[in-house]
This record gives C-alpha cells, structure tokens and sequence, in this order.
C-alpha cells in the first residue's frame, strides 16, 4: 500500500506538472500511463482500467448533450436535461489560430523603434533583430516585411511569429528616417564688379548650384533686383529642399564709377595789349559729359592775361569725384610801346663803349628800354628822347675827331630845342637822359674829351616858333 501511495503521489505530481499545451493531448497522457502502469498490481491495473471506460462513458454522454443543445438549446427553455444546468461553455479558438485554440500566442520581443538621419533618397538602416517565444518557452523564427533600404518618412515594419500550433503573433516597429541636413549651395563669383556706364546697370552674376543628400539637383533662388545702382548690393541665393532644409549664400555685387568725364576745353584764343600790361580776354566755356550728373567745370584762368600764351587748365569733376583736365592756349599779343623793346642787356652792355644796339637803331638797348619805359604814355616824349640820344652817342664815338664832335653839338642843340618845343621839363629831362648814357666812367671820358674840343667855339640858337622845325618827326601829329 505504502509503494501504491507513493506512486500515486507522483502520479499526481506528473499531472499537474504537464504544461498547458499538453493538457488534451490523449496520446500523451496514454503514453505517460504506459511509462508508469509498471509500478502498478494487476488488480490496481484493473482499477484504472475500470476507471477509463467510466471516463470514457462520460464523455460520450457529453459529447452527446453538446450535439443537442448545438440543436437548438437557447438557455434552459427546450432543454431535455435539468432545466436549472447552464448550457456548456465553448473556448474559441484565437483569429488565425488554426492550433490549439486554448494555447497563448507567442510572444515577441520587438527592437526598440529607430531614428536616423537621412543619407539618401534611399537609406541603409540597422533596425535590430525581434526574437520570439511560445508559451512553452521555445524560441521561434521571426519573420519581417522591412525593406533592403528606407526612404525618408516612418516606416512601419511588421514582425510575424508562429508557434507550432499555428498560433500567429505580430508586432510592428517604426523606422524614422529624418532629413534635416541643408542642400550645398555654391556660388560661382562671391563677388562682381562692374564699371558704370548708366545709373543703373545691368549684371551678369555667374551660376549658382545646389545639390541635396536626398533630393538631388536644386534650382537656387535669389532676391537680386533687375538692374544694379552705384555702389554695393548684396544678392542672398537660397536653395530649400522637400524637407524644408534651406541653405543660403550671399554674393557682393559692386557697381563702381571710376570713369572720369569727357572734358573738351574752348578753342585756343588771342587778345591785344595796347599799353603792355595785361588784358582780359574772352576765353569761352569747356563743356563736359559724364554718367552721373551734375558735372562741375573749373579753370585756373586769371582775370586778366599778361602778354605772351597762358596755358589755362579746364577741370570737370562728375557726381563721383572722378575728373579730368583739358587744355587752352590764351595769346595776348604786345601792340603797345613795349612790344618791340630789345632785351635788356645787363653787365653786357657797359662792357664796352659803344655798348649793344641788337635792334640797330642806333640807340643801346638799356637806354632805349629807359627811355620807353620811363615815358610809356608820352609818345612825343619819347620820340625827342630818342632823336637826343642818337645824337649824344655818336658824341661821345668823336672825341678824337674836332669838327664832327663840333658838327654833332651843333646838332644836340637842335635836339635840345626841338625837345622844349614838346615838353616844358625838357632841361629836366634831358639831363636824366644824360645820366643814362653816361653810365659807365669810359663813356664819361669819351664825353668830356669830346666837350673839350669845342672850347672857343660859339652856338646860336633858333626862335622859338622854328623850334618844331629841328625835330624829325612830326610832334603836332601825336595825340600826346
């Protein structure tokens, strides 16, 4: 008895050890019987026996209720059996169970969901591996619909265990593929310069690219304006991708002037001095053209023009400071007294005692220029003077020689007396005169040995009235 009750505890334990999915398995628990009916007599084995055909009995006689209330029982109303015992319950398969309808599904073990970020249109991604068990705790073979390469977006990726009973298991998993990376965008020329030669100007800006990881070739936009002003305009390039990601590029467009303008000065000009000093002439206006305006014209001409050429410098100065120069000859012809003057002759010209007569006119140059410049507004003044000095200069060359040192007196007291006839200061003048002639001591000299040699003879002079006869110009006919 002792060894029955023993097995039969072990017997129990067995039974309810036997996992669930093995719980109506017959041929299991027939075999399990077999494995340990050994340990049992033969009229315990009776026993069993017995006891199986009275279990088997009872299913029939189940079996055979289920059969009618499937034919009609809806609650205790038109059931043959006690009308107080509930209808059986059925255990529905699970939805795609074709199994064991009471064994659980499997379970899965999903990777957890994925972000990355895009590097293509078309994306490599490690999504991980799902493992899955049954509820026996048996590993399965996972399967799963996620494709070779991701596009950006969520993708959805599905993952399908099936046990041995045919019971099906899913899950699903998110694969995000983000695209926040900017497109490239390159721009040919940072920066253009152009020279103006309008206002506003037209400009060639080069090429702009710009390409994206995801969308490929993009078609950049810029905020440049039709045409460009003077000065500096920044133009912003912007290339955005299906995303939105959008990448910007700035180009420095420079418009400059640098062109002065286009300057053409008057016509060379001539004018006339009648005294010798300096004239105002009229000299005109240069005119100048320029693409920005206004254009401011200058010179440097003076009022009045000395005799001889000026060069007068025209300046024209555009809106931009740009400017540029042209040239006018301004002539002032000499027609007064001093148009003719010889040169002054300097040191030069007491170097000897005949001194220097470039002009020949038998007057030295520095006595002439005296004379002319001492007396420029008294033209008879001046023709007496220079009438007497011709006169004392040949004096003074007849020193050795008494009758012409006497003839050429006799002619200086003409001279005299034609002079007082012009001027009422001929005594006074004529003695500044003298001085000029006289102005080196080998012509003083010559002059006193000259005077010498008229000692003992005598001069008459001439009415006055015949006075005017001894000059040898015309005095009456000279305004002064």
């Amino acid at each position: 008895m002792r060894h029955i009750s023993i097995l039969l505890l072990a017997t129990f334990i067995f039974f309810n050890a036997v996992p669930a999915a093995y719980a109506d398995d017959k041929d299991f628990f027939s075999k399990s019987w077999e494995s340990i009916s050994s340990y049992f007599s033969d009229d315990e084995k009776d026993n069993h026996d017995e006891k199986d055909s009275s279990d088997n009995d009872k299913e029939d006689h189940d079996e055979n209720r289920q059969v009618d209330h499937d034919n009609g029982n809806t609650g205790n109303t038109g059931n043959t059996g006690n009308a107080t015992t509930p209808p059986p319950t059925i255990a529905l398969p699970l939805a795609g169970n074709t199994g064991n309808a009471t064994t659980p599904p499997p379970t899965i073990a999903l990777p957890l969901a994925v972000l990355v970020e895009a590097r293509g249109a078309q994306n490599t991604v490690l999504a991980g591996a799902a493992t899955a068990t049954d509820s026996a705790g048996n590993i399965l073979v996972v399967t799963n619909d996620a494709p070779v390469t991701f596009p950006v977006g969520i993708t959805t990726v599905t993952y399908t265990a099936t046990d041995v009973y045919g019971n099906i298991a899913t899950a699903t998993q998110t694969v995000t593929v983000t695209d926040t990376t900017a497109p490239t965008l390159t721009i040919q020329q940072p920066a253009v310069t152009v020279e103006a030669t309008a206002a506003q100007m037209t400009v060639t800006l080069g090429v702009a690219t710009a390409t994206d990881i995801v969308d490929g070739v993009l078609t950049p936009t810029n905020n440049a304006p039709v045409t460009f002003p003077l000065g500096v305009t920044t133009v912003t390039y912007t290339a955005t991708d299906a995303a939105g990601n959008a990448a910007t590029a700035q180009q420095q467009v420079t418009v400059q002037d640098t062109t002065p303008p286009v300057i053409t000065a008057p016509a060379a000009v001539s004018g006339a001095s009648q005294d010798g000093y300096a004239v105002a002439v009229a000299i005109g206006l240069a005119t100048a053209t320029d693409a920005f305006n206004p254009v401011a014209i200058t010179s440097n001409a003076p009022a009045t023009f000395p005799i001889g050429n000026t060069t007068v410098t025209w300046t024209a100065t555009d809106a931009n400071n740009n400017s540029s120069t042209a040239t006018q000859l301004v002539t002032v012809i000499d027609n007064s007294i001093f148009a003719n003057l010889p040169p002054d002759p300097g040191a030069a010209g007491k170097a000897t005692l005949e001194g220097i007569d470039s002009d020949n006119d038998g007057v030295r140059d520095d006595v002439q220029r005296w004379i002319v410049m001492s007396y420029p507004n008294s033209q008879k003044t001046r023709a007496a003077l220079m009438q007497a000095t011709k006169t004392m200069q040949q004096f003074i060359m007849s020193a050795a020689n008494p009758t012409t040192a006497y003839n050429i007196a006799v002619q200086m007291g003409k001279d005299y007396e034609c002079f007082s006839y012009v001027s009422p200061n001929a005594y006074d003048i004529s003695s500044e005169n003298k001085a000029i002639v006289l102005n080196t001591y080998l012509r003083t000299k010559e002059w006193l040995k000259a005077n010498n040699l008229l000692s003992g003879n005598m001069f008459s002079s001439s009415p006055y009235s015949q006075r005017r006869l001894n000059c040898n110009f015309n005095p009456d006919a000279m305004a002064n």
